[in-house]
């Protein structure tokens, strides 16, 4: 499958049913407020709801997998959410090294600062320990991506998501070239839609439209692209 292709087809698969992407986007939401806001009783039951998106996105993958062209259901929900701890724990595994390069650049960044006597210097130096991280997130990332996919196959087994000689063994088989456009184009529309999202933060209708219709119209889509273009590579 060509990608102008695949990317077609990713860009009109969550509009299958609109219902499905404010469902998953109101799940999603409650698990941000769970993470972002400060630790109480209620933030404590939306934390334990941030499985509930993850699983999902995992169920977008495999039914895509399964030759499935329509958004798939909400239902068993136990299973979405123990496939929804396996996204967690390889998200959470592929971020140690970023976390590791952050400490080690400065373990004190934010603490060292002074305001006052911030110079061009300092603000040099922070942008280049910064640029150095965005570009470890870039390409942890771009393991990740395929890593998840990888783990999709075999059925949630998260050993899948780190057997990197066949990760890169199936990044060859879709071609280098086709992945990391269609990895660039994920990366071009998230920001765009990050931008579009800061402009709209400041309009009452912007601020429901961006959690719950923006943001996982966006995710399923990037999901559906990942399915397919993993599934390329069987071609």
């Amino acid at each position: 499958m060509e990608l102008i292709n695949i990317i077609k087809d990713s860009l009109f698969y969550p509009a299958d049913d609109w219902m499905k992407v404010i469902i998953l986007g109101f799940l999603s939401l409650l698990s941000l407020i769970g993470v972002l806001t400060e630790l109480n009783i209620f933030t404590i039951i939306f934390l334990i709801m941030v499985p509930l998106p993850l699983g999902y996105l995992y169920r977008i993958i495999k039914s895509s997998f399964d030759g499935s062209d329509s958004l798939p259901d909400f239902e068993d929900w136990k299973k979405m959410y123990t496939d929804g701890l396996r996204v967690i724990a390889v998200i959470l595994i592929y971020t140690i090294p970023l976390l590791l390069v952050t400490l080690l650049i400065n373990p004190t960044l934010f603490l060292s600062i002074n305001f006052q006597a911030f110079t061009v210097l300092m603000f040099l130096d922070l942008f280049m320990k910064s640029l150095i991280q965005i570009l470890l997130l870039i390409t942890i990332g771009l393991v990740e991506f395929i890593a998840i996919a990888n783990m999709v196959l075999y059925d949630g087994e998260i050993r899948a998501a780190f057997k990197f000689k066949e990760l890169l063994k199936r990044i060859s088989m879709i071609g280098w070239v086709k992945y990391l456009s269609a990895y660039v184009f994920i990366w071009a529309l998230g920001f765009i839609i990050m931008l579009i999202s800061i402009l709209s933060l400041s309009i009452i209708i912007g601020i429901l439209i961006i959690p719950l219709i923006i943001g996982p119209y966006f995710i399923i889509l990037s999901m559906r692209l990942l399915a397919l273009i993993f599934a390329s590579s069987e071609s």
